[in-house]
């Protein structure tokens, strides 16, 4: 399919996606997409990509064969380096039978205590490394998941308020820190493949289109190319800077 016109589709499902309350039937996406020549990896994607934006999609198991694409982004093993990683972070870190009841803390925290956000923050950062390992996507490293699960869990801590706070409420903070760091980094990955793909569609067309030139340059201008490809002029200019052929 060509890059802007699936670019298009997205943008036409994001819309409809807002319009009807944030969710999406799997239905609308399949027709969206029926004519494109998309594969079950690729359809995965699309849903994941959706799914990051914060669309809910109802009926999502029929059109992934049973795979529940919200729950594949959570679902990802960590890889040799990252298990190591892993289990030189949690030898750093204090042990449980160190750690003051938390219990306590929350009383603490509650009337502003400084030193009961130290307190929990230390209580709680083997937990938070946890939800990073449950939640980790392929996307990012764990090093970097489980330092936004720290900076959620500081961040939760330092605006807990007067109110009695819990553990139940602390873990659901990190959640949502993992969550949101999670789907910006889906994006920025799925706008870095798209780039990837205009890169390579300008680079072929220009390529084929120089063969005939007995000094292998391209005769057309970027205005001419933005005709033959349906591209913008500057989406061409900038695809050409990105290559270095801009001069």
């Amino acid at each position: 399919m060509d890059v802007r016109e699936f670019q298009e589709k997205l943008k036409k499902m994001q819309a409809l996606g807002k319009e009807q309350g944030g969710s999406l039937r799997a239905e609308q996406i399949r027709e969206e997409f029926s004519d494109s020549d998309l594969n079950s990896s690729q359809l995965v994607n699309v849903l994941k990509y959706l799914t990051g934006q914060g669309i809910l999609i109802e009926g999502i198991e029929t059109e992934t064969d049973g795979t529940d694409a919200q729950e594949e982004v959570h679902q990802v093993p960590l890889t040799q380096e990252e298990e190591a990683y892993l289990k030189e972070y949690l030898e750093g870190l204090p042990g449980e039978e160190d750690l003051p009841e938390s219990a306590q803390l929350f009383e603490e925290l509650k009337s502003g205590s400084a030193d009961a956000v130290q307190s929990l923050a230390a209580c709680y950062m083997r937990g938070a490394a946890q939800l990073a390992v449950e939640m980790n996507t392929e996307d990012i490293f764990i090093g970097d998941l489980i330092q936004e699960a720290n900076v959620s869990l500081v961040q939760a801590l330092g605006a807990a308020g007067e109110i009695l706070r819990s553990e139940e409420w602390l873990l659901e903070q990190i959640r949502e820190g993992i969550r949101k760091a999670c789907r910006e980094q889906s994006q920025r990955k799925f706008e870095d493949d798209s780039l990837v793909a205009r890169v390579e569609k300008l680079e072929n067309a220009v390529r084929e289109l120089s063969e005939d030139e007995e000094d292998g340059e391209s005769a057309f201008s970027v205005g001419e190319l933005a005709v033959i490809l349906d591209m913008d002029v500057e989406e061409i200019r900038d695809t050409l800077r990105l290559t270095g052929d801009d001069k």
